[in-house]
């Protein structure tokens, strides 16, 4: 029960920033009305995230720690990813696909979309590092260890957590989606595509002259 309730907890609230690549692809799915699309790459990389947490506590931390030249590998892969996310949204013409003749078309191409997310999350490697830092955090600060049935209720509960997260902000942004413009929409969105392109910078720059 506790492996369940903390892995559903830590994937709910660590989804909450709208930050990272699948949450922004989300968000954007969301705004133009395409509900059903968000949530299908919502969980497409919650089903990531959630193998990437399983491998992280069965171990692999210890392993990657013998391999040091990964990670800075693993983080330019990231980069690239938040990045590459961040320009299409700020290039990108939006269109009100809410009024689209393709709108019913391109919603019901669900699998499309579970691999959109499913891709841009394991392209991106730094998640692995995310949930290594997770599990040393887990160990040293609440001392929690689990064994093989309780490490696949964790990584469970992480993805429905995630899904759930997603869930709800997909319904609050049909609820109040109304309230705008189509063209404030589109500022939205090119401006959270500005930050990730800035973020992707800053990280460069880090990971460069560390």
């Amino acid at each position: 029960m506790t492996a369940t309730l903390v892995g559903f907890l830590i994937g709910f609230i660590g989804s909450m920033p709208i930050s990272g690549p699948i949450s922004l692809l989300v968000f954007h799915r969301g705004l133009h009305a395409r509900y059903r699309d968000g949530w299908a790459i919502g969980f497409g990389g919650a089903i990531v995230e959630g193998i990437y947490c399983g491998l992280a506590i069965y171990g692999l931390t210890a392993l990657l720690e013998g391999f040091t030249f990964l990670e800075p590998v693993a983080k330019g892969m990231g980069i690239l990813v938040v990045l590459a996310v961040g320009l299409y949204f700020m290039i990108t013409h939006q269109e009100n696909r809410a009024e689209s003749p393709l709108a019913q078309r391109e919603a019901s191409n669900w699998m499309g979309q579970f691999f959109l997310g499913f891709s841009v999350a394991a392209l991106n490697p730094t998640l692995l590092f995310t949930w290594s830092m997770t599990a040393a955090m887990l160990y040293s600060l609440a001392g929690l260890t689990f064994k093989t049935h309780e490490l696949i209720a964790f990584a469970t509960s992480v993805v429905v957590g995630i899904a759930a997260w997603f869930g709800i902000l997909l319904v609050l942004l049909r609820r109040f989606r109304g309230n705008f413009s189509l063209a404030t929409l589109q500022k939205v969105i090119r401006g959270f595509g500005a930050a990730l392109v800035v973020a992707s910078l800053v990280m460069a720059a880090v990971l460069l002259f560390s």
